[in-house]
């Protein structure tokens, strides 16, 4: 009878053990832990520390706009897009040496950026990704909940980096590889703040590190595909001069020396204004310098210094008032100070020097009138 008993016993204690078993799981991965394995997946620390410099040709596509592509980067934080060398003065390009800027052929002038253009840029030039090395880097990580993007089982990583910049990355549960990024940005200068999130994936070995060669940005809400690229080959660790991620330079005209003066006095609206009247004599007055001085007044405005934004392009228009492109632009400066009512004057002026300005037109309709 007590063997029985005993017996009975036996049984039950195997089989709560083995229930207890089946029913455990791992314990929850700490963010120290995933950002280990992360490394290892990318091919470690010493690999990484390996690669030093690369450039990347590829393509980008934004709606009907396609270009091939070309991007440098050097450690610790340098980056030039678009081939410093072959087309140093007749393409749009834009680098980080320290500091962001970006060049634009016409009117032929550098401006250094600041605010969320820059904070783009500087992000974008850190040479490993967040999770490599993140106190050397001031970057703060928490671990999220788990999460399931693109049908992959994720961790989601929380970013803070250097300047507060938050993003979510989605760190996949098998291959411990970035599948894709979670971030809030602003559509162009003016634009809504949309929830987009990038998808990652195409990863390959080169020089003994994984890299994605695919992404695509989707903005969350609808699901539309805002641009998409890929890498169509890779150069590892050429060997790139400091200068190769700077400006490019060359002899400037009286216009383009008054474009950088006036940008880099934009926080003090009376110079910029004495700086153009001093230089104005100099130039010669026709359609051309009036684009100039609206394109520097948006780069201002870009900038956030929308009083100097408006005096200088309300001076472009008293310069040039039979200018669809110089009323638009002080609509554009007005409608951002707030003052809507003097902005859809503006945007029907230039309406009615050029019916068919479709910008005008939006932005007129965007106030909720219409040209007459």
């Amino acid at each position: 009878m007590q063997s029985g008993k005993v017996f009975w016993m036996l049984i039950a204690l195997i089989c709560a053990l083995l229930f207890a078993g089946a029913s455990s799981s791992p314990p929850p991965m700490t963010i120290d832990e995933v950002v280990a394995h992360h490394v290892i997946a990318l091919g470690g620390i010493d690999k990484i520390h390996a690669l030093r410099s690369f450039v990347k040709r590829g393509w980008y596509h934004e709606g009907d706009f396609r270009i091939d592509t070309y991007t440098a980067q050097m450690r610790p934080f340098y980056r030039v897009i678009g081939d410093p060398v072959v087309h140093s003065l007749d393409q749009i390009h834009e680098g980080y040496d320290g500091s962001a800027w970006e060049y634009y052929p016409d009117p032929g002038v550098v401006v250094r950026t600041v605010g969320d253009a820059a904070r783009a840029t500087r992000n974008s030039a850190m040479f490993d990704d967040p999770l490599v090395e993140p106190a050397l880097h001031g970057t703060t990580l928490t671990l999220g909940d788990d999460a399931v993007f693109e049908r992959h089982p994720v961790y989601t990583v929380h970013v803070t980096l250097v300047g507060g910049f938050k993003e979510d990355l989605l760190v996949d549960r098998g291959t411990f590889m970035i599948d894709g990024r979670w971030q809030v940005v602003p559509m162009h200068a003016f634009g809504a703040r949309l929830k987009t999130y990038d998808v990652y994936d195409d990863y390959r070995l080169y020089c003994g590190i994984m890299g994605d060669h695919r992404d695509r940005e989707v903005d969350s809400a609808t699901g539309r595909v805002l641009d998409d690229g890929g890498v169509s080959s890779v150069e590892i660790n050429p060997r790139l001069e400091l200068s190769f991620f700077s400006p490019p330079q060359w002899p400037l005209t009286p216009l383009q020396t008054m474009l950088e003066r006036i940008y880099d006095e934009r926080e003090d609206s009376g110079a910029v204004l004495a700086t153009y009247h001093q230089f104005y004599p100099l130039i010669e007055h026709d359609a051309k310098m009036g684009d100039a001085v609206d394109f520097i007044g948006y780069q201002c405005l870009k900038m956030g210094h929308t009083g100097t934004a408006v005096a200088l392009l309300r001076q472009n228009v008293a310069d040039d008032p039979n200018s669809a492109r110089a009323h638009f632009g002080l609509g554009r400066a007005l409608q951002t100070s707030g003052d809507v009512a003097q902005a859809a004057a503006e945007y029907s002026k230039a309406l009615k020097i050029d019916p068919s300005f479709s910008r005008a037109k939006a932005a007129l309709e965007s106030l909720g009138q219409t040209s007459h």
